[in-house]
């Protein structure tokens, strides 16, 4: 059973909108605890 090809471009923009989303989220968090490492506002990460 095929899918028309309207359905197919509608689901392919929400699954990129959510991964979006994701990405930059990811990205966002990981420069704010490089500026923080990069400005000593918290010291190395230390794994027992």
């Amino acid at each position: 059973m095929a899918m028309p090809l309207e359905v197919a471009m509608h689901l392919t923009k929400i699954v990129w909108f959510a991964l979006s989303g994701w990405i930059i989220t990811c990205l966002t968090i990981a420069d704010e605890i490089a500026g923080s490492l990069r400005n000593r506002e918290m010291g190395p990460f230390h794994v027992d």
